[in-house]
């Protein structure tokens, strides 16, 4: 994947074909539901965000409006347009961050 500034990044998603950000995506998915210390880590954050504000914070950052933010940055770059990149942002994430709560009460993994 890309690697730089926001905008040598923008340009390099440009560039990348579809099946390659798929492939990153199921792999990000898996680093935070089957890596056992991302796992751990990622569902301790979703427990103790209501305990402590430092908590907080690092939920929002890896987990909510981090990844949220960056997205919209990078959609932004892509479409030139900030408001379809922010729901482009929030159409692309919200599945992803739904299934991390789906996959943690699901039986069969």
């Amino acid at each position: 994947m890309p690697e730089g500034d926001l905008e040598k990044i923008t340009d390099e998603y440009k560039e990348t074909a579809f099946d390659k950000i798929k492939q990153f995506t199921k792999v990000q998915f898996l680093h935070w539901t089957e890596e056992e210390f991302s796992c751990c880590f990622r569902k301790m954050l979703t427990l103790e965000q209501y305990r402590e504000p430092q908590m907080a914070q690092l939920y929002q950052n890896y987990l909510a409006s981090g990844p949220l933010t960056y997205m919209e940055a990078l959609f932004s770059g892509m479409l030139g347009d900030e408001g379809k990149a922010r729901q482009t942002a929030l159409d692309f994430y919200g599945p992803i961050f739904l299934l991390y709560s789906i996959y943690d009460g699901a039986d069969d993994k």
